[in-house]
């Protein structure tokens, strides 16, 4: 559908006008893309949120009190997504800008620094578990974590982290321990799955607004010390 009668649709659904947009259009006629645009309007215009707030705030009740959630319970997956991630699909279709950009590192550090800020309480439901997909969640946030708070620039760097005994400390403050024990039967174990199936990410290419709160304009040395994330500038 054309970008104005969505908005104007939804308009009127919002304000009581309409019941259900569903009702209004047959389930066939709006594309996964026209959800994506709707979510992406709903929150913009109406929640003020920018991208990030987006991926940090978006949760089911606020799917619902801006009358979405059926839109989205019903959308269709690609084959190459599994269920586990479909929000961020729905992210993606809502940000292309940010898919083409950043790939999927973007929303998932983004959903990782959600949770070690405390803007989320826990990781959505199968976010570590649940198919190839999940599984490059745990993946993509170990190579994080191993990055901006082991200040790890090589696989050398990697492996003498997470053979020495601060691993397990380490993995529990970045609240990836248990995805280590479901999986591995070591801590070197995830990191060499991790290296060999995500390599290396570009800082720079992930969750920016975490990067602005957190560190500073300087090129940053970022550092773990034993009993607790830090981040030391310098």
């Amino acid at each position: 559908m054309e970008k104005t009668d969505l908005c104007y649709l939804y308009d009127s659904v919002y304000s009581g006008s309409c019941s259900s947009i569903l009702n209004e259009v047959g389930r066939g006629v709006l594309t996964s893309s026209d959800i994506g645009f709707l979510c992406r309007y709903a929150c913009g215009y109406y929640l003020h949120w920018s991208a990030e707030e987006t991926i940090r705030k978006l949760s089911r009740p606020v799917l619902r009190m801006m009358k979405l959630d059926n839109l989205v319970e019903e959308m269709e997956l690609p084959p190459e997504v599994s269920a586990p991630e479909k929000k961020i699909y729905l992210f993606s279709l809502m940000y292309p800008e940010y898919l083409g950009e950043y790939r999927k590192e973007f929303f998932v550090t983004a959903y990782y620094q959600s949770v070690l800020t405390g803007c989320r309480k826990e990781f959505p439901r199968c976010f570590f578990s649940g198919g190839y997909g999940a599984e490059q969640n745990a993946r993509i946030c170990l190579m994080y974590a191993l990055q901006a708070f082991a200040n790890c620039r090589t696989a050398g760097d990697c492996f003498r982290i997470m053979s020495s005994r601060v691993a397990v400390t380490f993995l529990k403050e970045a609240k990836l321990y248990y995805v280590m024990k479901r999986k591995y039967k070591s801590p070197m174990a995830y990191t060499q799955d991790a290296l060999a199936m995500v390599g290396f990410l570009d800082l720079s290419r992930t969750c920016t607004n975490f990067r602005k709160k957190h560190l500073s304009a300087k090129r940053p040395a970022v550092i773990y010390r034993r009993g607790g994330l830090s981040v030391k500038t310098g």
